[in-house]
């Protein structure tokens, strides 16, 4: 019998984890100009190889990054209306932005260059997911007639948290609890 205690997702998944906290840090420390793969390495204590390998540029670790965080940490309700949807998404991405490293993750995805190809699809792919994934909840809400048949999911979603991620990441503030009620009142 084997007593070897082996960890979920193993390998792969711890580095994942460790280069993922060590980005975070450094990003809230430093921002993303600052930030060097080298530098992640010694901060998650693994080989500057093992970055590199998996992640040739500091846009591809930082977009993959804000992918998983936003898939841990927004996952899409289902609270049975749209309202109680939306509040829910709204109160999460809220909570998210609150946490001084997520914003410069965000940031540095909002600022990356247009002119580089693949940091602009890497940032197109993320959004493109992360609205699609959301868009469940639009769907439903037409099938329960919340909305009109043809509304847009990307477009509805987009409206509804527009006004949170420009709030907190070019104006500089949260949304207040009310605000936040209120957008998740768009639908009706």
């Amino acid at each position: 019998m084997d007593q070897t205690r082996r960890r979920p997702g193993g390998r792969s998944a711890d580095v994942r984890a460790r280069v993922h906290g060590a980005t975070l840090a450094l990003l809230a420390e430093q921002g993303y100009e600052a930030l060097q793969l080298t530098d992640v390495a010694a901060r998650a204590g693994v080989n500057k190889t093992t970055v590199y390998r998996r992640w040739t540029t500091k846009a591809q670790l930082v977009a993959g990054l804000v992918a998983e965080l936003a898939d841990e940490r927004v996952p899409t309700p289902d609270t049975g209306s749209l309202q109680g949807d939306l509040a829910a998404m709204l109160a999460q991405v809220a909570a998210l932005l609150d946490e001084r490293a997520v914003r410069a993750v965000l940031r540095a995805v909002v600022t990356l260059a247009d002119d580089d190809a693949a940091v602009d699809e890497l940032r197109r792919t993320f959004w493109d997911d992360q609205l699609a994934g959301a868009g469940v909840v639009v769907t439903r809400a037409i099938a329960r007639g919340e909305l009109p048949d043809g509304t847009a999911p990307r477009l509805f979603l987009e409206r509804v948290f527009g006004p949170v991620y420009f709030r907190v990441l070019l104006g500089g503030r949260a949304l207040t609890p009310a605000e936040l009620d209120l957008l998740s009142r768009t639908g009706r």
